[in-house]
């Protein structure tokens, strides 16, 4: 399974560079940023990471940098309305792992050093997530706040794939919000956000069960 740290906006090239020291030291190479200011510094302050930053993938949009991202958690401070659901930085670990062969490609996703991930680029990961902090102030610094998941995660039980999972969570996904639509639940409808939030914290077996519901769903006349 694959774990890409994407930060969005960074200004600042020293904590572009701690970042991907951060991710190195935590046996991780995969970088990708979205409109990073001046990277000068960033090579300064990498210090035997620099393959991580010239391997980066630099993109305009968040949309971008998720393309072929297969289950995202956008990383905030801050509760926003466009999620119910929070998971703690610590737990992240065992929800990656619980997902299997369903899952090829996590990405861990970080706002802007003054303001954070908006609410609309926290609606578009399928995942919430924070760090409990005995004081939100002086809060944490970005490439602090890398660190901190790319340890958590590293810890992390290898996936051995033999090959691909055809049933994978972004089929699941697929196939749930046709169900959705085909029974005219609309994406505003808080049934139809319930199901968003939900099934991102599913683990292997769990989505499984929503397959074989599917299933039934879509030949009831052959159970």
């Amino acid at each position: 399974m694959d774990i890409v740290f994407i930060l969005v906006e960074p200004a600042r090239g020293e904590n572009i560079g701690a970042a991907a020291r951060a991710i190195k030291t935590m046996g991780f190479s995969q970088l990708r940023l979205v409109n990073p200011g001046d990277m000068t510094a960033a090579r300064w302050v990498a210090h035997h990471s620099n393959d991580v930053l010239e391997q980066a993938m630099i993109v305009d949009s968040l949309e971008q940098a998720l393309v072929d991202v297969d289950l995202s958690i956008a990383c905030t401070a801050r509760h926003r309305l466009q999620k119910d659901r929070y998971v703690d930085a610590d737990r992240c670990a065992a929800l990656v792992a619980g997902k299997g062969n369903s899952v090829q490609r996590v990405a861990i996703v970080f706002g802007r050093e003054a303001s954070g991930l908006t609410g609309d680029e926290v609606g578009r990961c399928d995942l919430a997530s924070s760090i409990p902090l005995a004081q939100q102030q002086p809060s944490l610094n970005l490439a602090q706040a890398v660190m901190i998941y790319a340890w958590e995660l590293r810890k992390q039980p290898a996936v051995n794939v033999t090959e691909p999972d055809p049933a994978t969570f972004s089929h699941t996904r697929q196939a749930l919000h046709q169900q959705l639509a085909a029974l005219q639940i609309q994406p505003n409808e808080n049934l139809h956000q319930w199901v968003n939030e939900l099934l991102p914290l599913a683990n292997d077996r769990e989505l499984g069960l929503v397959r074989q519901l599917l299933r039934r769903l879509s030949s009831p006349g052959k159970h």
